[in-house]
């Protein structure tokens, strides 16, 4: 099973010029100075490939892939419709679940969307949550040495299980 979310962009989105960004959000959600680089890659008929056009428009677009370099935490994003979906079922790990709330952070932002949408309300208690709403609800408080052992401390933030409500 995956976890999803969801942000309302319009029309397509150029993801090169997010990753940046993106980094520096998962920084901001761990509490870190800095994170390791982001990668771009689509997946084509089964295989990681490196992308020419990282223009995400419609479904015809190929399944892109956002990860950690040197990590198997990665994030899938399609566009079905006039939403982007950020997909987290690699590794499923927090860094991972923080990675794909980075990723829908930025986007949200640079489209300057209200919302995002958590259907499973996987990372809040809401169906819909702000940007902004979502980073101070996941950011990380403490020292950490590393980004590992900061996406440990989101463990209880995330997921109806570990936040104690029961009807999940």
């Amino acid at each position: 099973m995956s976890i999803d979310i969801n942000i309302d962009v319009g029309r397509s989105v150029h993801l090169r010029p997010l990753l940046p960004k993106a980094r520096a959000v998962l920084a901001e959600i761990l509490g870190l100075v800095s994170t390791p680089q982001l990668t771009l890659e689509a997946l084509e008929n089964g295989r990681r490939e490196t992308v020419s056009s990282d223009e995400l428009c419609d479904e015809t677009s190929p399944l892109f892939l956002i990860s950690i370099a040197g990590e198997p935490e990665t994030v899938a994003l399609s566009k079905p419709s006039t939403r982007v979906s950020v997909m987290m079922a690699f590794t499923r790990s927090n860094l991972e679940f923080a990675l794909g709330a980075a990723v829908a952070i930025t986007l949200a932002r640079e489209r300057e969307a209200d919302v995002i949408g958590d259907d499973w309300r996987f990372f809040s208690d809401e169906l819909l949550i702000s940007p902004e709403d979502l980073l101070r609800r996941l950011k990380v408080v403490g020292a950490a040495n590393d980004y590992q052992q900061a996406a440990e401390q989101l463990s209880g933030k995330l997921g109806k299980e570990d936040r104690g409500d029961s009807s999940a």
